[in-house]
């Protein structure tokens, strides 16, 4: 097949607000504390502001005119180390192939953008928390689990 990859723009906030639902709702076990409708108007809100100023890139995978995949990239910037003297990382979120264009090697053609683009922008790591599913295609890849990051949820 022959796909069209396209970095994604302000224009494109409802159709990666669209995959995200529709990712969140494959993957999480737990329900939404929100409607539908109101978590989608949290998602297009982050993904106007942040494709606006640069903190956020994502390619959208096209067959045809259907929208087969899509992902994301985080620019965090942290204290420099000695590792990471620029003290940027790319995070990597947002990875979705929808079921019917999965297993044809879409994954790994965004993870090459997402890479290529967290070194034009200066990022020295890039991170992610890699679902069941796509573990495989990062480990291929060549990302090295990392152990010690502790999270914890403020209260409301």
């Amino acid at each position: 097949m022959d796909f069209i990859l396209k970095r994604a723009e302000v224009k494109d906030a409802e159709l990666l607000a669209e995959m995200r639902l529709e990712m969140r709702k494959e993957r999480e076990t737990a329900s939404c504390p929100m409607s539908d409708e109101e978590f989608y108007q949290y998602l297009l809100t982050f993904f106007r502001e942040h494709l606006a100023d640069g903190s956020f890139i994502s390619y959208i995978v096209y067959d045809g005119t259907q929208a087969a995949a899509c992902s994301g990239l985080s620019i965090q910037v942290h204290p420099p180390t000695f590792e990471n003297p620029t003290g940027k990382h790319g995070y990597i979120t947002n990875m979705f192939t929808r079921p019917a264009w999965r297993r044809m090697g879409i994954a790994k053609l965004l993870v090459d953008q997402l890479a290529e683009a967290a070194k034009e922008t200066g990022c020295a790591q890039l991170f992610l928390n890699a679902s069941p599913m796509g573990r495989s295609v990062y480990v291929r890849y060549g990302f090295q689990p990392v152990n010690g990051e502790m999270s914890f949820t403020l209260p409301h």
